[in-house]
């Protein structure tokens, strides 16, 4: 009897909590119970481990979650005008976009396994609409940790999952973003 077995290269997928710059292999959108989500997953890593978004509205009324992973992903964006309140981005919201952009992402544990944060912060990069310095990605990530460390972290339920699905969005989570 004959057997094969691939020996993968180099350490291994990195599940350790903390920043790290992903690229998006695909992305759908899907339905839960009312609420639209947007999954994405990434390149390198196995398809059990997604990032999952809910749409959240701010006291505005517009979708700011979802819209922010494509403005991060400097993904869609179609052109801006000059708004009363600041740049209003024009983006085409095709999930199919998202494949092959990048962004950073910020993992943490969630019991026994690792989770993807659902805010993000983008990479350095300019297009028509702005661009982003490396204090601007550095502004992001703080902000992201700072909703991590505020509502993720101390939220852990007893079976070990966190509830950061689509009734966890708060005003304070809108005001961060």
């Amino acid at each position: 009897m004959s057997r094969t077995m691939t020996i993968k290269k180099g350490g291994g997928t990195d599940f350790s909590q903390g920043w790290k710059t992903v690229t998006i292999s695909k992305a759908s959108y899907g339905d839960f119970n009312g609420t639209q989500f947007l999954d994405m997953w990434f390149e390198g890593y196995p398809d059990t481990f997604n990032a999952r978004i809910y749409a959240t509205k701010g006291s505005n009324g517009e979708e700011f979650a979802i819209g922010q992973v494509f403005r991060f992903a400097n993904a869609g964006i179609t052109g801006g005008l000059e708004g009363p309140e600041g740049i209003v981005v024009k983006m085409d919201d095709n999930p199919e976009l998202l494949k092959g952009k990048q962004l950073n992402a910020y993992f943490h544990p969630d019991g026994k396994y690792t989770r993807v944060l659902k805010q993000f912060a983008p990479t350095v990069f300019a297009n028509d609409v702005e661009s982003f310095q490396e204090k601007d990605v550095d502004y992001w990530k703080s902000s992201a940790e700072k909703y991590f460390n505020n509502y993720v972290a101390n939220k852990t339920s007893s079976n070990g999952f966190i509830s950061d699905g689509p009734n966890n969005a708060t005003e304070e989570a809108a005001e961060i973003f």
